[in-house]
């Protein structure tokens, strides 16, 4: 009692409890040290999922701004292309309309695409299409509302021409790539270069139309004839639009009599 007495009066046990109070600082840190980080984990651990989050919603605006900006793109090339589409249309000499491509095969055996007109808008068989480039083919199979179109590098296709450059006419007929101009005479003037157009033959295409361009002339074994490979203007691969080409008054008239 006495001794708490003094403690208590003259602070004796202070500098033994300072002592103490210093040796217990390192274990009420090892005590609290696991507290702390766990604190420190879960800020980590939250502000990493926040950040995650905001990556995930900055991708995704930033996604739809591309999609955006290509869907603009594409939608001004499809209306320049309807432009020049539109152009044509007026200045052409031709009553010509537009239809849209709705699919597209190139396979080996059958090169043809699907219009989204048939019947029910006049198409015929046989109806001549065109692109804004060259001939592409013709309405081969119709249907009310569509119409398949063959190629001209469909293997079945056979397309009267002439030679531009010096009158030169044949049948072009499809090679699954391109166009082939078979069994010409040796004496025929044909060269790479040559620019192909329709002869007007059969009364399906009118004269004149751009086909194909020749790239390359080749001569028999026992050299009776040539054979010469031309590459269409038309991109066929690209199709989205077409022209059809309708017969004019006077070819109406000749092919009812």
């Amino acid at each position: 009692m006495s001794l708490m007495i003094a403690d208590k009066s003259h602070q004796l046990a202070q500098p033994i409890r300072n002592t103490l109070s210093l040796a217990a600082i390192p274990l009420i840190k090892l005590i609290e040290w696991p507290q702390e980080i766990y604190q420190i984990t879960q800020v980590a651990i939250s502000r990493q999922a926040a950040l995650i989050e905001e990556n995930t919603e900055l991708k995704e605006l930033l996604l739809d701004a591309k999609l955006k900006v290509q869907q603009n793109v594409s939608l001004a090339a499809e209306n320049e292309r309807l432009r020049n589409m539109l152009k044509a249309t007026q200045n052409s000499p031709l009553t010509t309309s537009v239809a849209f491509v709705s699919n597209l095969n190139l396979s080996p055996k059958k090169q043809q695409i699907v219009i989204d007109q048939g019947a029910s808008q006049g198409l015929q068989t046989g109806q001549a299409v065109l692109s804004l480039d060259g001939v592409i083919g013709q309405v081969d199979v119709l249907a009310q509302q569509f119409a398949h179109v063959i190629l001209v590098t469909d293997t079945a296709h056979g397309l009267p021409v002439e030679i531009l450059r010096n009158g030169l006419r044949t049948i072009a007929y499809g090679n699954g790539e391109g166009l082939t101009l078979s069994e010409i005479p040796t004496s025929a003037d044909i060269q790479a270069g040559d620019v192909v157009v329709t002869s007007g033959f059969g009364n399906r295409f009118p004269r004149g139309l751009q086909v194909a361009e020749i790239i390359e002339v080749s001569i028999s074994a026992d050299r009776t004839f040539q054979t010469a490979t031309a590459r269409p203007f038309a991109d066929l691969a690209q199709l989205t639009e077409v022209f059809l080409v309708w017969p004019s008054a006077q070819q109406r008239t000749d092919e009812s009599e």
